[in-house]
């Protein structure tokens, strides 16, 4: 059943959908009167209706069932300095968010490329990916935050940096709901001992020394299915 995204869904049993999706639907999609979709609102709100007035600026729905779906089981925080390029970060953000990420944070390093970082675009993106895989809830983002910050709000976690230390598989550590990704110059040695002695495991992705939206994505998926 096709899927549409709408934050504010309202709660009456007949309500009519806004000019954007019910041109989509009805001009783009040809769906007419009796075909029936799912609204989400990315919250877990999952609104089964049907089709009653197939108009392409207020398409009129009748709700046919209402029900809210579970939290997913795996929750997992990527916490990672953006880059400059935001081609990269828009992919990554799909990535991670159909493999099952759940939260986001934009970090603020030493060696960071950007310090300032607009939402919007890669919340649309966030949507359509949710969407795609068919998930009920949309990834939360949170502003760029200074590392110190951060560790201070999150006490435990794991940090992927390129220091050639002993450090564990990010898959093997107790503490990889949140992990921690630097800019393209790595964390400095400054950062890597605050969160060490913060409590945070030092980890590793793997052999390869990989990018920043790449660590990013391989991270969510060691932590997510292991």
């Amino acid at each position: 059943m096709r899927r549409f995204y709408w934050s504010e869904i309202p709660e009456s049993p007949r309500f009519e959908l806004p000019e954007e999706e019910s041109k989509h639907i009805v001009r783009v999609l040809r769906m007419v009167e009796g075909e029936q979709f799912l609204l989400l609102n990315g919250n877990g709100l999952l609104v089964q209706v049907q089709i009653v007035a197939a108009h392409p600026k207020r398409c009129g729905v009748e709700v046919v069932d209402r029900t809210i779906a579970p939290k997913p089981l795996k929750q997992f925080h990527l916490a990672i300095a953006p880059t400059k390029n935001m081609d990269r970060m828009e992919w990554m953000v799909e990535k991670i968010v159909e493999i099952g990420a759940t939260e986001i944070t934009f970090l603020q390093c030493d060696h960071s490329e950007r310090v300032q970082l607009k939402l919007d675009r890669l919340q649309r993106v966030a949507i359509s990916a949710m969407k795609q895989a068919e998930q009920d809830y949309l990834i939360v983002f949170h502003p760029i935050t200074k590392l110190d910050d951060f560790i201070q709000l999150h006490k435990k976690g794991c940090i992927a940096h390129c220091v050639d230390t002993q450090k564990l598989p990010v898959q093997h550590s107790s503490q990889k709901a949140v992990v921690l990704i630097g800019p393209e110059g790595d964390f400095s040695a400054r950062e890597i001992a605050l969160a060490q002695q913060s409590g945070y495991d030092a980890v590793t992705l793997g052999d390869s020394r990989l990018r920043t939206e790449t660590a990013g994505m391989v991270a969510a998926v060691l932590a997510i299915n292991s």
